[in-house]
C-alpha cells in the first residue's frame, strides 16, 4: 500500500514538474516570436517603409512589452522596448520624452548604428543639424549600410546644400534598395541641385514607375518637364499627382504653373485659389494669382493679392518689387516708392527696383534722385536697356537734348533693335 502511494506521489510529481517546464517552454517560446516578430517591425526594409514615420514602433512595443512579461528580461530586449517607444514618440512629435527614452535604450543597447541614426533624426527634427550629422557619421562608421542612417545623412545633406554628398548616399542606398521610389524622387533632388537635370528628370520618372502612388515624384517630374518646355507633360505629372494626393498644394501650384503657360487663365486662377486656400501661410500662390490679375490689368486685385503674400513673407526682395510695379500702374507713386525701397533695403543690388525708384523719383519730380536711381540700376545690370531709356526721358524733362541722344546710343549698345532708341536718334 505504501509502496502505490509512493509511486503515485513519484508520477504526480513528474506531472507537476513536465507541466511546470511545458509552461515554461510555452512562455519562453512565445516571447521569442513576439520578439523576432518585433525586431522585424524595428528593422522593416525601405520598401516597406521608407520613412521612419511608416515603420510600425507602437506595435513593437507593444510586442516587446508582451515578451519581458513572459519573462523575455534580458538586456536587450528591455533596450529594443525603449527604442522603440522612443521611435514611437518621435512619430508622435514629442521629441523630449523620445530622447529620453533613447537614453534609456542607449543605457541597455550600447552605443549601435541603430541609436546613433535615431538619435541624429531627433536632432535633425529640433533643428540641432551640427549634432544629426555627428550621430549619422557615427551610426555609419558602426555600419556603412545602414539604410536609416544612409537617408539620415542624405536628407541632411540635401538641406545642407551638399548634392555631392547627398549623392553619394542616396546612390548607396539605390544598390541597397533599388525598387524604392522615395530613394530614387531624393537622387533626382541631389542630381538637380547639381544641374545635372537630364539625369534627374530620369531619376524622377523611374521613381514615378516604381510607385505610381508617390506624389512627390509626379510633383518634381513635373517641375522638371515644365523646366524644359514640355507644359502639357508637365500638367499631366501634376494631373497624376492630384489624383494621388488631391489636398497637396504643390501639386496645384503646378499644376496653376502649366494652366497658366498655356493660356488656361480661369483654370490657372483656380489652382493657384486651390494652393493659396490649402497652403495659408505660403506667399507663392498669391504672388502667381497677383501675376495674373496684373496681366488681366486687374491692378487693385494684384495690389490686394501681392499685398496679403507680402504679409506672409515679408522677406522676399522680388515680391516687394511686383508690388511697386502695381502700385506705379495704379499711379499711388508714394506707395510705390516705399515698396521699391523696402525691395531694395532686402536686395541692395535688385537692378529692377533700382530702376522702379527711379521711376516713382522721376514722376514725383525729384529729378537728381531719379537719375542717380537710373544711373546705378544701369550699373547693375549691363543688359537691361530700361535704366537708359528712363535716363533718355529724364534728360528730354530737363531740356538736355545731348545727354538724351547720348543715353539713346547707350540703349542700342545693349539692345540694337530698340524701337523707341532708333526712333529718337
Amino acid at each position: 500500500m505504501r509502496r502505490r502511494v509512493l509511486i503515485l506521489s513519484l508520477i504526480l510529481s513528474c506531472v507537476v514538474v513536465f507541466g511546470i517546464a511545458g509552461l515554461h517552454w510555452q512562455r519562453s517560446n512565445e516571447a521569442e516570436t513576439l520578439s523576432l516578430a518585433a525586431l522585424a517591425r524595428l528593422d522593416a526594409p525601405l520598401a516597406e517603409a521608407p520613412e521612419i514615420d511608416r515603420i510600425h514602433a507602437g506595435d513593437a512595443r507593444s510586442k516587446l512589452e508582451r515578451a519581458m512579461q513572459l519573462g523575455r528580461d534580458d538586456r536587450r530586449t528591455r533596450g529594443l522596448f525603449h527604442y522603440a517607444t522612443a521611435l514611437e514618440r518621435v512619430q508622435a512629435g514629442d521629441l523630449v520624452f523620445a530622447e529620453d527614452e533613447l537614453g534609456v535604450a542607449r543605457d541597455f543597447l550600447g552605443d549601435t548604428a541603430r541609436v546613433h541614426a535615431l538619435a541624429g533624426e531627433i536632432a535633425r527634427r529640433k533643428s540641432d543639424l551640427l549634432t544629426a550629422r555627428v550621430e549619422a557619421d557615427a551610426a555609419l562608421a558602426l555600419e556603412p549600410h545602414d539604410v536609416r542612417a544612409l537617408m539620415l545623412l542624405a536628407d541632411l545633406t540635401l538641406d545642407g546644400d551638399e548634392p555631392e554628398q547627398a549623392l553619394a548616399a542616396l546612390d548607396a542606398l539605390a544598390e541597397l534598395a533599388p525598387e524604392v521610389s522615395v530613394v530614387l524622387n531624393r537622387r533626382g533632388l541631389a542630381l538637380e541641385r547639381l544641374e545635372r537635370f537630364g539625369d534627374a528628370e530620369a531619376s524622377f520618372l523611374l521613381a514615378t514607375q516604381k510607385d505610381r502612388l508617390n506624389h512627390n515624384a509626379w510633383i518634381n517630374l513635373g517641375r522638371r518637364l515644365r523646366g524644359r518646355g514640355s507644359i502639357e507633360e508637365a500638367r499631366a505629372a501634376f494631373l497624376e499627382a492630384l489624383e494621388v494626393a488631391p489636398g497637396d498644394p504643390d501639386a496645384w501650384f503646378g499644376r496653376g504653373l502649366t494652366d497658366r503657360d498655356l493660356g488656361r487663365v480661369a483654370e490657372a486662377q483656380q489652382a493657384f485659389a486651390r494652393a493659396a486656400e490649402l497652403a495659408p501661410n505660403d506667399a507663392e500662390p498669391l504672388l502667381a494669382l497677383g501675376d495674373l490679375a496684373l496681366s488681366a490689368h486687374d491692378t487693385d486685385r494684384a495690389i490686394a493679392a501681392y499685398r496679403r503674400a507680402l504679409a506672409h513673407e515679408d522677406a522676399d526682395a522680388g515680391s516687394w518689387l511686383k508690388l511697386g510695379n502695381a502700385l506705379f500702374g495704379a499711379s499711388d507713386l508714394v506707395g510705390a516708392e516705399q515698396a521699391y525701397r523696402q525691395a531694395l533695403r532686402r536686395s541692395p543690388t535688385l537692378s529692377a527696383a533700382r530702376n522702379g525708384l527711379g521711376a516713382t523719383l522721376m514722376y514725383r519730380g525729384d529729378l537728381e534722385q531719379a537719375a542717380e536711381a537710373f544711373a546705378r540700376a544701369a550699373e547693375l545690370d549691363a543688359r537691361d536697356p530700361n535704366p537708359l531709356l528712363n535716363l533718355a526721358l529724364l534728360a528730354r524733362r530737363r531740356g538736355d537734348a545731348a545727354a538724351e541722344r547720348d543715353a539713346y546710343r547707350r540703349v542700342l549698345n545693349r539692345d540694337p533693335n530698340n524701337a523707341i532708341a532708333l526712333a529718337r536718334l
